[in-house]
Order: structure tokens, then sequence, then C-alpha cells
């Protein structure tokens, strides 16, 4: 496969984003300790063939490949971190199929979860398919809170309101299966929420009987 270069991918975003800039000294603490191991990946892509993210959009930044290179870029120099960037970062599903099928034996998803947290400290906010809640439709019962074994989901009794911590949540969809209201929700646009899964499976089913 063909190598991804940071300054074509700077090139590619620069119409698409707004630039926040940050100097490396005080930001990326936790993705610096990554940098010998961003060096290692070769750009093979055997990571996308097995992410779900890339069969649905096929785009190269939506890639395990693609977002290395751009952390990569941020490290050197050679791109700015911006709401773009941060937001495809965020766009994970943690299922770790490329760590398993990485050839260089790059921890990428710890990569991915290092640099949401200095994204977080930063001060970026973006969804990517992290799990959201509707308060008009949630009763606080918490549920979803106890089923959420990655610890990503709290009550704030001052807010009244479930919070769901951005950097710690794997995106696995427990709480949606769990919410007795259909309060917690998943990302649309990735074919995983459960409206896009009861729709294919209807699809399915219909085709089925033709």
């Amino acid at each position: 496969c063909q190598a991804f270069s940071p300054r074509i991918a700077q090139h590619t975003l620069q119409n698409h984003i707004v630039r926040k800039e940050f100097k490396i000294s005080n930001f990326l603490r936790n993705l610096q300790k990554w940098q010998n191991m961003l060096h290692k990946c070769i750009r093979c892509g055997y990571c996308y063939e097995n992410c779900h993210l890339f069969k649905v959009t096929g785009w190269e930044t939506d890639t395990p490949r693609g977002k290395l290179v751009m952390l990569h870029g941020i490290l050197e120099n050679e791109l700015e971190a911006t709401d773009y960037i941060v937001e495809k970062v965020f766009e994970c599903y943690m299922c770790k199929r490329c760590d398993a099928a990485c050839s260089a034996k790059v921890d990428v998803t710890e990569i991915f979860m290092d640099a949401r947290k200095d994204f977080a400290d930063a001060g970026f906010d973006v969804q990517g398919t992290i799990s959201s809640t509707d308060d008009d439709k949630c009763c606080r019962c918490q549920i979803c809170v106890s089923a959420c074994s990655h610890e990503a989901r709290s009550y704030d009794a001052e807010q009244d309101r479930i919070i769901v911590d951005k950097v710690k949540c794997r995106s696995c969809g427990c709480c949606v299966a769990a919410c007795p209201t259909g309060a917690a929700m998943s990302r649309e646009g990735f074919g995983l929420s459960q409206k896009e899964m009861h729709d294919e499976v209807i699809n399915f089913l219909r085709g089925s009987t033709l």
C-alpha cells in the first residue's frame, strides 16, 4: 500500500478544519511517550482490513493507519491539532482488531486512548463514537452506570443528569442495550446504532422472503 504522508494529510484537511495551536511542550504529554512506537508503523495497511469504520466510509483518515500518521504528524510539528483530527481519534469502537492485525506490533488502541486524554485536557470537545444520553428520556435509574464496565458513566446529583467520560468510553454499546427508556444512544452513521442495526435486520429478513 502507498504510504500516507502527513504533508498530504495537511493539504487535504486544511479547507475543512478550525485550527487550534498548542506548544508541544505543554501538550500531548501522554502521547509523547509513544513517539518511538509511532516510528514502528510501516504503513502496511493490515490494520484497516478489519476496521469497521473504514469499511463504512472508505476514507484513509478513518483507518487506524491514517490516525497514527496524523498523530505522528502532530508530534513532528508537520500537522496542527485540529477539531477534525481530534474527532477522528475519538471515532473508534476499540475492538482492537487493528492491534491483532498489526505486523509491526504497534499498540494502536493504547496510543489512541492516550491521545484522547491529551486532547480532552487541551479543551477539545468532540463526539466521535462516544455514547450520549437524551436527558428528556432519561429516568435517572442509573442502570447504564452499572452496566458500563469501563466506568465511563456517572450520575451527577447536582446537575441531575448522567455524565459520560469521553476518554473512558469504549463505544461498546452496553449502556445502550441496558437503558430501559432508550435514553442512552450510540451515534448513527456507522451502522452500529440500535436503529441502524434494527433496520438492517428488517431489510435482510424482507430480502430473504422475496
